[in-house]
Formats: structure tokens, sequence, C-alpha cells
């Protein structure tokens, strides 16, 4: 998982195009962003994020044939922030 994904996620989640999405992470001001949207800090997010990411999609990757899991972006029909899913009985 890397923080260039969070930040997609994070656009994408705030209702932006992909487009806008793209221009946002080259030209704007996460920090900014998430803190007018959210009120919290961009460290704050990424933390969410990754306490979030064990409660999504479990999907097998059909390019690796590894499960992975994250955050689904139905109108693209792929993951933004993805890791390998293990099984973690203490959840």
């Amino acid at each position: 998982m890397i923080e260039w994904d969070i930040e997609e996620l994070a656009y994408r989640a705030m209702g932006k195009t992909v487009a806008q999405t793209d221009d946002q992470i080259n030209n704007g001001d996460i920090d900014q962003a998430i803190f007018d949207k959210y009120e919290i800090s961009w460290e704050t997010y990424v933390k969410i994020v990754k306490d979030l990411i064990p409660f999504t999609s479990v999907v097998q990757s059909s390019f690796r044939g590894e499960t992975i899991q994250g955050f689904v972006d139905p109108v693209e029909q792929r993951l933004i922030v993805k890791q390998v899913f293990t099984q973690n009985e203490d959840r």
C-alpha cells in the first residue's frame, strides 16, 4: 500500500473524476483537501484507511493469482488501495 493509492482514494471519495484526481495528485494540496472535507489531518486519514482495509472486498487477482483486498472503484472496475489478503483470526 503506497501513499499515492491512498491519495487517489481520498480524491475519489470526495467525488473527483479520474482526470480530476490525477490533476489534484500532481498539482493539489492533499493536506488542505482532507482538512476541508473531513476536518482531519492527512496522517489521520492514512491511519483510518489502513485500519479499514481489513474490512474491504477480497478478490482473486487474475493477473498474479493472489488473493487481495482493497477499496473498489466500481466505475473503473479496479481496486484503488489494495494489499495481499491474509487470514487473521484475531479480527
